[in-house]
């Protein structure tokens, strides 16, 4: 297909987001995370939707996506200087701010609660999409409730099939695994959750941000709930496949990277052969998805270093491991 038949088929598609959008539908959007689930966010039977599909339950927020910090200000209350600061550091970018909205965002998009969470995805599909558009989308990641998150187009399909009329298709995610989070509900401000950006580069702008422990403020933000990003076959988490012996291993399969012994497991996985923390948090989720469909009778994954992206990586494993 030529560059001009190219971009004409993905204005047509965008064009069509658009006029569901406008109908009260949800749609499914592709982002630099994950993939979402959108809906106006200013229409709360249209938000509904979105929790009916994912079987969500109405007390855990999703997350606001706008085109730009300055649309974003639109809808708070208020921006502190600090949030102001992360926003223009990091936006577009995989970072969402929890901020105290004003009354034109839905009550049911923040579960009730005075505060909603905002981000500016790094996508130019879904950018456009939000200009066109004209109004700010409501987006969770784009699976049942608490399952694995997509990041492929045909990830969405696999799980909505013909319950959703679209699915813009933007290639698989950069980074595949959901936003870091900062609360400004408080002070200091809360890491609510680990993302591609770091909590050290979060400090190195603003200064200390606090990390609650996992049972505080579990509905202040998605993806706190002690289990999510769950496969249906059970996961366990390990440091070491040293202790592991071979009958653990059978009708298994290993999540790991770098170099391991894989001996006797029925399937495996490699993140990233050379141990690329970026490449690692890329493949996660899919190569979750994989291994659930492999008919395995459990998941042994091994947790990687507790430093950037392995923070957030881990963070997922542990919670789909029901662990955190």
């Amino acid at each position: 297909m030529k560059d001009k038949e190219f971009n004409l088929e993905i204005k047509k598609a965008i064009e069509k987001a658009v006029a569901l959008l406008n109908k009260g539908e949800v749609v499914a959007i592709p982002t630099e995370t994950v993939y979402g689930l959108a809906a106006d966010a200013l229409n709360p039977e249209a938000v509904a939707r979105i929790f009916e599909l994912k079987k969500r339950p109405k007390i855990d927020p999703v997350i606001v996506h706008c085109s730009s910090l300055k649309e974003v200000s639109f809808y708070v209350c208020d921006l502190p200087d600090e949030a102001k600061i992360l926003g223009e550091s990091f936006w577009p970018g995989p970072l969402t701010l929890v901020l105290k909205k004003k009354e034109s965002i839905p009550d049911i998009v923040t579960a009730g609660l005075p505060f909603a969470g905002f981000r500016v995805p790094k996508h130019l599909l879904t950018l456009e999409l939000i200009q066109k558009f004209g109004r700010p989308l409501a987006a969770p990641s784009a699976n049942k409730f608490g399952k694995i998150s997509p990041t492929t187009a045909q990830a969405v399909y696999e799980e909505f099939d013909q319950l959703i009329p679209c699915i813009l298709d933007g290639g698989p995610c950069q980074i595949g695994i959901e936003s870091t989070v900062v609360s400004f509900a408080q002070i200091p401000p809360l890491l609510l959750r680990f993302g591609a950006i770091s909590k050290e580069e979060i400090e190195r702008k603003i200064g200390p941000v606090a990390i609650p422990s996992p049972s505080t403020g579990w509905n202040l933000a998605p993806g706190r709930f002690p289990k999510h990003y769950a496969p249906s076959t059970p996961l366990e988490t390990v440091l070491t496949l040293t202790d592991l012996p071979l009958y653990k291993r059978k009708n298994s399969a290993l999540l790991f990277w770098g170099e391991e012994d894989t001996q006797g497991f029925k399937t495996f996985r490699n993140l990233s052969p050379r141990k690329s923390l970026s490449e690692a948090a890329a493949n996660l989720f899919q190569m979750l998805r994989d291994l659930d469909k492999s008919g395995v009778e459990k998941i042994y994954a091994l947790l990687l270093p507790e430093k950037g992206l392995g923070i957030a990586i881990n963070d997922r494993l542990k919670k789909a491991a029901g662990k955190s």
